[in-house]
């Protein structure tokens, strides 16, 4: 395993790996629930009863088997399974439906989360102890979020004092969605580390495509279990390097000082 000591920057994603997408007692993600809602007002304009009538589960079934992981494919994904579009289609981002339920999700989205978002648990305290013992500087974002969603998220937790415009990669600067590399291998570039030094950067994700993609970039990376479990973690194709149910549990095998008490 890595050692602290040994550690030349690190990369965080952002939804579900720093935002918490799923607030106890929510019954769907704060992602669904926009997006759901943008369907079932689009599904209303055009009296489309599939999309009307469309479910959380679905929701969540779309985003799971997008296979890029960004918003038009989970979108393309729901339009598969309401029927709209053909399963063997491929992706048409210029698809009228597509267009209409992506931008009003993002529409939407702003409000949601500035009411129902909330970070993981110690991520922030996380993410100072890091800046305090010497990465200061060194801190990256991998995201295929939209920019003013991480803005909004940031600004409401203060991470945005340790991640400069310059070091956030999200999602108007990517032509590749993960699981390709792009964004990570983006955001090592910014944090102007040696080449060399590219295995003793740390990666932090939640999903299996986004484990891919830091794994291609040659990052040490860490899966953080708030929506995959340790179980389907380890039977990836390309596991991560090191898994945790939590921040505190990160802090713990890299042996942090335990400064904030985490």
């Amino acid at each position: 395993m890595l050692k602290f000591a040994d550690i030349a920057g690190a990369i965080f994603d952002v939804d579900d790996t720093l935002l918490d997408n799923q607030p106890p007692g929510e019954s769907v993600g704060l992602h669904e629930r926009s997006r759901l809602l943008a369907t079932h007002e689009v599904g209303k304009r055009h009296n489309l009863p599939a999309l009307q009538a469309f479910t959380a589960e679905q929701a969540r079934e779309a985003f799971l088997n997008a296979k890029v992981h960004n918003l038009d494919s989970t979108v393309w994904q729901m339009l598969v399974i309401a029927g709209e579009v053909s399963e063997d289609e491929e992706m048409d981002p210029l698809n009228p439906l597509l267009r209409e339920i992506a931008e009003l999700k993002e529409d939407l989205h702003e409000h949601i989360l500035r009411t129902r978002g909330k970070e993981v648990p110690d991520a922030t305290r996380f993410v100072e102890l890091l800046a305090g013992q010497g990465l200061s500087g060194k801190l990256a974002v991998a995201s295929t979020s939209g920019r003013r969603d991480i803005e909004v998220f940031f600004e409401m937790t203060g991470l945005g004092r340790f991640f400069p415009e310059d070091k956030i990669i999200s999602r108007e600067d990517l032509t590749h969605a993960k699981p390709h590399p792009e964004a990570f291998n983006m955001a090592f570039a910014r944090l102007g580390v040696p080449e060399k030094l590219r295995g003793s950067v740390i990666a932090f994700e939640d999903d299996p495509r986004g484990v891919m993609a830091a794994k291609a970039a040659g990052l040490y990376t860490c899966a953080i279990t708030t929506r995959v479990s340790r179980e389907e973690m380890a039977r990836l194709a390309v596991p991560p390097d090191l898994v945790a149910d939590s921040f505190a549990e990160f802090a713990k095998l890299f042996d942090l000082p335990d400064t904030l008490n985490i």
